[in-house]
C-alpha cells in the first residue's frame, strides 16, 4: 500500500508520521521520533529524517519503498547560540593584543614565534635559528632592504615565521620573499610592541576571515595557557572575529595594564539612508537607528568590538550552513534589550559579582528556501 509520510523538522526532536495514500479512506498507520541531527534547517538533517522515518515503517508492515510522497516543514535555520548574546564593554589585564584589521596585509598563513627586530637577524647565534622568529619591522627601513634582510636570513636558515611593518607595505614585501609568510602592516604603534615575546601572527586568504586567533583554544594552543588563562582571553578572540588579519602578543605579567574592548558601534544600511548606532547608547538608540533606516538591507559591526564579533559571528555560521560566501549573507533585522549582567569583581576575595549594565541583541539573517529544497531533493 502505497504511503504518505509528513516530516516535522524541529530545533531538538525530527518526528514523522505516516498515512495511507489513499483519498476514499486515507488513515494514520504510524509515528517516529528521533533527535534532529545537526542545526534544525540543514543537510545534516537528511540522516535524522532517515531514521525517524525508519523508525515509524519498522511498526508497520511497509518498507521504505512503500513511501511515495514525503512532506517536509519549512525549517528554517537557527541559530540562537550565537544570534542572541548581551553585549558591554570589555577590560582585559596583563596581556596584550593589536586587533588590527589592515586593508592590504600581505602573504597567508599563521606564524607563530618570538617577535624580534629586522637589525637583530644578523646577530642572531646559530643555534638559535631554528626557533620561530616574528620580524618587527619599523618605518625608517625602506621595503626593498627589509625583503632583502628577510630572504637573506632565510637563505641562512633562520626560522622566520612571520612579519609585522609599521608602514603600508605587507603586499610589496610578501611579493618578493622566496617563502609565502602572514604579513601585517599599518601598525602604527610598532614601537610599543615588545621584543622578545611569544606572539602569533595570522592572515587569511583574501575574502576569508581569521579562525585560529579568533578561536581562544587556538590561543591557548600556541602559547600553552592554562584552563583560567584561557578563560581570560575569551573576549581577546571574540573580538578578533571578522578581521581578516591578527596579532596577539603575550606579555610578562604587570606589562600591559589594561585594554578596553569596548562594545562597539552597528553601522545599518537601508535601502534609501545609512545610520549608525552605538551599543553603549543602549537599546532605544539602536532601535531608533534601526527604525530611521527602515526598510533594512544590512547590519554590520565595527571591527574589533564585541557587536563586530557577534555578527560577523553569525554571518560565519550562516556562510558554512548555506554554502555561500561570508559577503552574501545579508543581516536583515536586529532585536536590541537593555538588560543586566553579572561581572566578576576583579581582586574579589570571594569570587564577587557586581551586575553590569548590558545590551541584549539578537540578529535575524534572510532566510530563503535553498537549505530545505536540497534536503527534499536527497
Amino acid at each position: 500500500m502505497p504511503l504518505i509520510a509528513g516530516i516535522d523538522i524541529g530545533n531538538a526532536t525530527t518526528e514523522v508520521a505516516l498515512a495511507s495514500d489513499d483519498p476514499q479512506a486515507r488513515a494514520f498507520v504510524a509515528s517516529g521520533i528521533v533527535a534532529t541531527t545537526g542545526m534544525k534547517g540543514t543537510r545534516d538533517n537528511i540522516a535524522g529524517t532517515l531514521a525517524a522515518l525508519e523508525q515509524a515503517l519498522a511498526k508497520t508492515p511497509w518498507s521504505m519503498s512503500d513511501v511515495s510522497r514525503i512532506y517536509l516543514n519549512e525549517a528554517a535555520p537557527v541559530i540562537g547560540d550565537v544570534a542572541m548574546e548581551t553585549i558591554t564593554e570589555t577590560i582585559i589585564t596583563e596581556s596584550t593584543m593589536i586587533g588590527h584589521n589592515p586593508q592590504t596585509p600581505g602573504g597567508v598563513g599563521v606564524g607563530v614565534g618570538t617577535t624580534i627586530a629586522l637589525g637583530r637577524l644578523a646577530t642572531l647565534p646559530a643555534a638559535q635559528y631554528a626557533e620561530g622568529w616574528i620580524v618587527l619591522i619599523d618605518d625608517a627601513v625602506d621595503f626593498l632592504d627589509a625583503v632583502w634582510w628577510l630572504n637573506e636570513a632565510l637563505d641562512r636558515g633562520i626560522n622566520v615565521v612571520a612579519a609585522i611593518l609599521k608602514k603600508d607595505d605587507g603586499v610589496l614585501v610578501n611579493n618578493r620573499l622566496r617563502k609565502t609568510l602572514p604579513v601585517v602592516d599599518e601598525v602604527t604603534l610598532l614601537e610599543q610592541v615588545p621584543e622578545g615575546v611569544m606572539a602569533a601572527v595570522e592572515v587569511a586568504a583574501p575574502g576569508q576571515v581569521v579562525r585560529i586567533l579568533s578561536n581562544p583554544y587556538g590561543i591557548a594552543t600556541f602559547f600553552g595557557l592554562s584552563p583560567e588563562e584561557t578563560q581570560a582571553i575569551v573576549p581577546i578572540a571574540r573580538a578578533l572575529i571578522g578581521n581578516r588579519s591578527a596579532v596577539v602578543l603575550k606579555t610578562p605579567q604587570g606589562d600591559v595594564q589594561s585594554r578596553v574592548i569596548p562594545a562597539g558601534n552597528l553601522y545599518i544600511s537601508g535601502e534609501k539612508r545609512r545610520g549608525e548606532a552605538d551599543v553603549a547608547e543602549g537599546a532605544e538608540a539602536i532601535m531608533q537607528a534601526m527604525s530611521a533606516c527602515a526598510p533594512v538591507r544590512d547590519i554590520r559591526g565595527e571591527p574589533g568590538t564585541h557587536a563586530g564579533g557577534m555578527l560577523e559571528r553569525v554571518r560565519k555560521v550562516m556562510a558554512s550552513l548555506t554554502g555561500h560566501e561570508m559577503s552574501a549573507i545579508y543581516i536583515q533585522d536586529l532585536l536590541a534589550v537593555d538588560t543586566f549582567i553579572p561581572r566578576k569583581v576583579q581582586g574579589g576575595m570571594a569570587g564577587e559579582c557586581a551586575m553590569e549594565n548590558a545590551v541584549g541583541m539578537a540578529a535575524m539573517v534572510k532566510a530563503d528556501r535553498l537549505q530545505m529544497q536540497v534536503i527534499a531533493a536527497n
